[in-house]
């Protein structure tokens, strides 16, 4: 659906567009020509980012169903790309009071852009080739393409699940405010320019500088987008960008580090050979065993999904060593094919991100009985939920909007965030508890209930929005408009928190 003002993509249920501020008529339409498709190739000018905007045409469908994305979320993620991309000063106070959570974060935006650049890598790595100086186009084999691909997505999701810390942790510093979630948007719609940069390195002309353009580029995006998010003054956004870009690149060199002890024992592209296929072999598994271990701490997943990390990544090896040699006739069985090894490694990496927290996520049908009828004052205008699910990560939620006589309203959001549960115990032991007030509003955390409960308002707009995390697995947020703190707390004391705490096990999978 679109705005009929600015033609601004919006959610089917929004009153108001977040780019203009046109009042949305209920039922109202897209404005489309009679007898043409709602499609999304008018989202996106055919010269610019030619990659994901050629997902508008008829392969569209394929892709979002294959990314767990419906057909409305597609033309949203591709124009938001063209947004960020073409008018980012425009875009970022478009972004700050969205009430995106990171699963829909990731689900939506995240997984999508990296999995894109994770393929780029692929086909420009060994399909196409690198053009090295007086040598030629040399190509590398389809399992070090392939490998070197996934392990591209995977460090890409925890990757930035860290910038998204590092922002965080460092906006006190620059005078701005700790806020968790907003330092993740920042972080994510700011790589958008370097996810996108791997087209260009496909390019026959130039792709090197190029790429170095858009690195700058996605600079210059996270300069515009800390004051806004992260509310940090504009006289010292310099500073603070500067910060995080080089903290960012120290990450990368750990990075680059892991990268290199997967190829010290044989599982990277850069694999050592050796004399004997036994000993290379046990490496190989003592390497993928190794780096399974390094990503499964991070993450504070089990040892059970520790090792489906270290066999998925050994698979992986095996599936590329036989895709580049193929094994002799009345060879032992064949090793999995490439396709199916790369499957199986991203089913692991999601299931790893939900850290210790092994269960099938409750159905959106249950979490939207939770949202209350009503509340003090106010009648409920619309309810809905979703499951989703994409790369091996599954999430539901369950939404509704309140709307009381004078004009307030409020939002409330039950999500079952289990699929990424171990990225928010990562951050919950690095993040410190945030206490702020000035004369425009406060940001706190507190105990309510005995539950500890973020809470941010802005006393001159009268807007705020408080969130809790229930049993590491269920995440409630309330926001609002036009209401004080006292209306949000009080809302919030009407979804049972109690319910949720008793369904911490719900769809517990055998270990």
């Amino acid at each position: 659906m679109q705005c009929p003002k600015c033609s601004a993509p919006i959610d089917a249920n929004s009153r108001f567009c977040g780019r203009c501020g046109q009042k949305i008529e209920a039922g109202a339409a897209s404005p489309t020509s009679a007898g043409a498709q709602p499609a999304m190739a008018g989202v996106i000018p055919a010269t610019a980012m030619a990659g994901p905007a050629a997902m508008a045409g008829p392969a569209a469908a394929d892709h979002a169903a294959a990314m767990g994305l419906d057909a409305a979320a597609m033309p949203r993620l591709i124009g938001r790309i063209k947004n960020i991309m073409l008018q980012p000063k425009l875009e970022w106070p478009i972004i700050a009071p969205e009430p995106t959570s990171i699963a829909q974060l990731y689900l939506g935006y995240v997984m999508p852009l990296a999995a894109f650049a994770a393929v780029m890598t692929f086909l420009h790595m060994s399909v196409f080739g690198i053009r090295i100086p007086f040598s030629g186009v040399i190509r590398s084999p389809l399992g070090s393409g392939l490998l070197t691909a996934v392990y591209s997505f995977g460090f890409a999701l925890v990757g930035l699940f860290l910038v998204g810390l590092i922002i965080n942790a460092w906006a006190p510093t620059f005078a701005g405010t700790s806020d968790r979630r907003q330092a993740l948007k920042v972080a994510a719609y700011s790589f958008t320019p370097a996810w996108l940069a791997s087209l260009l390195a496909l390019s026959p002309v130039l792709p090197t500088l190029l790429q170095w353009i858009a690195f700058f580029y996605g600079i210059y995006v996270l300069y515009l987008g800390l004051p806004v998010l992260m509310r940090s003054p504009k006289e010292r956004a310099l500073g603070y960008t500067a910060t995080v870009v080089v903290c960012t690149l120290l990450l990368g060199i750990v990075c680059i580090g892991i990268g290199m002890v997967a190829g010290r024992w044989g599982i990277g592209p850069g694999r050592m050979s050796s004399s004997s296929p036994a000993a290379q072999a046990a490496a190989q598994d003592q390497g993928a065993a190794t780096v399974g271990n390094i990503i499964g701490n991070a993450l504070g997943t089990d040892d059970k999904g520790k090792a489906g990390l270290g066999a998925a990544l050994s698979n992986l090896a095996k599936a590329g060593q036989s895709s580049e040699t193929p094994p002799a006739p009345g060879a032992a069985a064949a090793a999995p094919s490439p396709t199916s090894a790369a499957a199986g490694l991203v089913t692991a990496l999601g299931g790893a991100l939900g850290g210790s927290h092994r269960v099938e996520v409750v159905d959106f049908k249950t979490l939207t009985a939770m949202l209350p009828a009503s509340l003090p004052g106010m009648k409920r205008t619309n309810a809905q939920g979703e499951n989703q699910g994409a790369v091996g990560v599954k999430t539901s939620s369950a939404k509704a909007d309140y709307e009381g006589d004078s004009g307030a309203d409020v939002h409330i959001e039950i999500s079952d965030i289990s699929g990424v549960s171990g990225l928010l115990d990562m951050a919950g032991s690095l993040v410190q508890n945030t206490t702020s007030e000035s004369a425009s509003g406060f940001e706190r955390d507190q105990a309510i209930g005995g539950r500890s409960v973020h809470e941010k308002y802005d006393a001159k707009a009268k807007k705020g929005d408080l969130s809790v995390i229930v049993a590491k697995r269920f995440e409630v947020d309330v926001a609002g408009d036009g209401v004080d703190m006292n209306t949000l707390e009080q809302s919030l004391g009407q979804v049972d928190l109690a319910r949720l705490e008793s369904m911490k096990d719900q769809g517990a999978k055998p270990e």
